[in-house]
């Protein structure tokens, strides 16, 4: 769709390693507790390590395997459970070879409020509606004011949204669940408006809050240093619950965003954008701006890579800032520079975000669900 609307150039810049690609060692490692209120720890063996884990209700295969750093096949392979189940019961025991070791959900009871709904107290306790009536079947009634519900709680998720100052700014309760390209959202949270950006698909801009709140940060760092007057257009990030979303094979748990690529003011909006149509000063300004806040890759057709690094070069950018910023000239496979190489990205700016501290069940890495 963007590239239709934007003619055969693009750019995509999604963060997929800051500066340095994420180890598969080590990118469990972006959970941390004391950044969250908790009062638990979370265990990260050297290796990995065989735990058993017993299914709460409305837990699944697939976030008991994200829970615990694992792909689903393989959580599948370990219990002999076919890939054509898809339930199991309550309390059913899994042998878990474990790259990470969260505490396990426990149940709280909620007196429920005059002003209460099924996706207020949801989002409040870090769970997704569908489930929270799925612990209280049946639900009917269930909603009267002073009438008690049963939630299965993460603890680290609900310490923290539990934890949200009245001025916290963007809404605590946004949660990744699964890889970039085969998961879901817990609920998203909208990109607030702001000056100097548009929301293109109102629809799909939505987010876990770790990434609304950095891709806010980002924005503002770019706006107070960039001397481009256009307006930055927001793409696609999620739809309020994620999942699958059109032709993307990312955008699956609010943490990709796709930017379109600025033109030069005196560029009307309707003509084909082309290398010279391109404000590269614009691009550059916001690579950087995502480089100080939690993004994790930039993806840029490679051959607009050169397009950039020319024109920042002989803008007079320092070599090292240049190297630091973009893979070009190392090659397309080269892991270095935060703006990488990806097929297909050449009308838009894709950015991809870190997983928050908070989120238990987030997979840092894109294409994890289907690596070898």
């Amino acid at each position: 769709m963007l590239a239709a609307l934007l003619g055969p150039l693009a750019i995509a810049v999604s963060l997929e390693a800051r500066v340095a690609p994420i180890d598969a060692e080590t990118w469990h490692h972006s959970i941390d507790p004391a950044r969250c209120d908790a009062d638990v720890t979370v265990e990260l063996p050297r290796w990995a390590k065989w735990v058993k884990h017993r299914l709460v209700p409305g837990e699944s295969l697939a976030e008991v395997a994200a829970r615990h750093g694992l792909r689903e096949a393989d959580l599948r392979a370990h219990n002999g459970i076919s890939p054509s189940t898809q339930k199991l019961r309550v309390g059913t025991r899994l042998e878990v070879k474990a790259r990470r070791i969260p505490p396990p959900r426990h149940s709280i009871t909620y007196t429920v409020a005059a002003s209460d709904s099924w996706v207020s107290i949801a989002r409040r306790h870090g769970v997704d509606p569908k489930e929270l009536r799925a612990y209280n079947y049946p639900w009917k009634d269930k909603l009267r004011e002073g009438g008690a519900l049963t939630i299965w709680v993460d603890p680290i998720a609900h310490a923290w949204i539990s934890a949200a100052p009245d001025d916290d700014g963007i809404a605590r309760g946004g949660l990744g669940v699964g890889a970039p390209d085969a998961g879901h959202l817990v609920g998203g949270v909208a990109i607030p408006p702001g000056d100097g950006y548009t929301l293109r698909f109102p629809d799909s801009s939505f987010g876990t809050s770790h990434a609304v709140r950095e891709l806010v940060r980002a924005l503002a760092l770019y706006r107070e240093r960039t001397a481009y007057a256009g307006v930055v257009g927001l793409g696609s990030m999620s739809r309020p619950r994620g999942g699958p979303l059109g032709k993307h094979r990312s955008h699956q748990t609010g943490r990709d965003l796709d930017i379109l690529l600025p033109r030069r003011v005196d560029v009307p909006a309707w003509l084909p954008l082309t290398p010279r149509r391109v404000d590269w000063r614009a691009v550059w300004d916001l690579a950087v701006a995502f480089a100080e806040v939690d993004a994790t890759v930039v993806y840029l057709d490679y051959a607009l890579q050169r397009e950039l690094y020319r024109a920042m070069k002989a803008a007079g950018t320092e070599p090292e800032e240049l190297a630091r910023v973009l893979q070009y000239p190392r090659g397309w496979a080269a892991h270095r520079g935060l703006v990488r190489h990806e097929p297909g990205h050449t009308a838009h700016l894709h950015v991809r975000f870190g997983c928050g501290p908070c989120e238990v069940e987030c997979i840092e890495l894109g294409a994890w669900a289907e690596a070898d």
